[in-house]
Parts: structure tokens; sequence; C-alpha cells
């Protein structure tokens, strides 16, 4: 008398048991399935999506299995190295030139062309300081590499459009924004800086990842063929 009663019957207690396990594996499936895919962008035409690979001994080709087109590779001692395993795949490369406003722009610029060797690749030439806004002195170490540089080569540049008028004509943007930019102001969109690749292991998954912002067409018209 008075013993209040939680189950009314024996089965119940088992069965909620059974119902939370069962619910706790889909939950860990999903979220193990979800990391296991490659990140792609949101609200955005997915024509074409790369990464940046700054690692020398990396093989590209699994990048491709991941549903990859393109690789940005800095320039850097081990540029060669990545661009020797670039040649082992279909995939597109570009170069990325990470500019520093307080060094002097020639000389970046002499070390870069002896690094890259003529090589930039079929994509834009990046040229990036690290901020998404530009201080004063990155800007101007920037716009001086872009107009030596667009000469012989497609040319973008990690800043805001507004900065348009301090480059030379021609010169593309890189967006950075969280959601999908207007096509009409950029060309690339740095879409994540955590991104994943299927089936690929070893690189983590804190991945510079880009899109390209046009159509599959224009993709291939300008750079070569999609890897998906």
């Amino acid at each position: 008398m008075g013993q209040k009663k939680h189950f009314q019957h024996p089965a119940t207690l088992p069965a909620l048991l059974i119902l939370l396990a069962a619910i706790i594996s889909l939950l860990a499936y999903g979220l193990y399935n979800y990391a296991s895919q490659t990140t792609l962008p949101k609200g955005a035409s997915q024509s074409a999506v790369g990464l940046k690979v700054s690692q020398a001994d990396f093989d590209l080709s699994r990048l491709e299995k991941g549903g990859l087109s393109f690789v940005y590779l800095p320039v850097d001692q081990n540029f060669a190295a990545r661009r020797e395993q670039v040649a082992k795949t279909k995939l597109a490369y570009g170069s990325i030139i990470e500019v520093q406003g307080e060094k002097n722009a020639e000389k970046q610029l002499s070390r870069a062309k002896r690094l890259a060797a003529g090589h930039w690749g079929a994509l834009p030439i990046l040229l990036d300081s690290g901020q998404d806004d530009p201080s004063a002195a990155n800007l101007t170490a920037m716009s001086k590499l872009a107009y030596s540089l667009v000469k012989s080569h497609e040319i973008m540049v990690n800043a805001p459009v507004k900065y348009k008028k301090l480059f030379p004509a021609g010169c593309k943007f890189l967006a950075t924004s969280a959601s999908a930019p207007s096509k009409l102001d950029y060309c690339f969109w740095r879409y994540t800086e955590k991104g994943n690749v299927a089936g690929v292991s070893g690189i983590g998954y804190k991945n510079v990842m880009y899109a390209y912002i046009g159509t599959s067409q224009q993709y291939k018209e300008k750079y070569g063929q999609l890897s998906q």
C-alpha cells in the first residue's frame, strides 16, 4: 500500500532502453556519415569545388574520387613537389602567392616567380594576405603584384570588391562570405575553412575549400573538366 508503480508492464523499461540505444546508434551513424562526406557550398551552384593543399607529400589522386575538380597550391619551397602530384591527376590547379604587406613587393614577386618557374596553373593566381579585409599595406602590396602579373596571367585577390579601383582591369575577386556571393562581383568563393573530403584521410576536417561561382560549362571552357 502507498507504493507507486512506475511501470505497468515488466517489458516497458527494457523496451525503452532498446529504443534509446537505437536512437543513439542512428545519431552516431548520421554524424559519421556526415563527417565522411565532401563539404559542399550551401545556396550556390556546385559546378566545381576545390581544396587548398599545403602538404608536400599528399596523394592528390584521392581528391578526384572525393568529387573535387581543382586545387590551389601555395607558392613556397614545396610548390614543385605538389605540382608534380597534380600532373598525375586530372585536377586543374592554381597558385597562391601569400602576400605580406610589410615586405618589399618586388622581392616577393621575384621569389614567387622563381619558385613557380612559370607553372602558375590554369586557374587565376590568387593573391592572399591572410586577411579577408586587408590592411592598407597588404592592399598596396597586392595591387603592385596584380599589376605586374595581370599582363601574362589571370589574377584574383582575396579582398572585397569595394577595392576594385585599386586593382587592374580584369582582376577577379575571391568571395569569403558565409552565404553565396553575387556572380557579378566574384569569380570563386572560399566557402569554408573547415572542409572535409570524402574518402580522404590524413588531412583532417579543417581544410580551406573553394567553389567556382559560374556554371559547369563556363568552368570547362576556362579551366578544364569536372571530376564530379
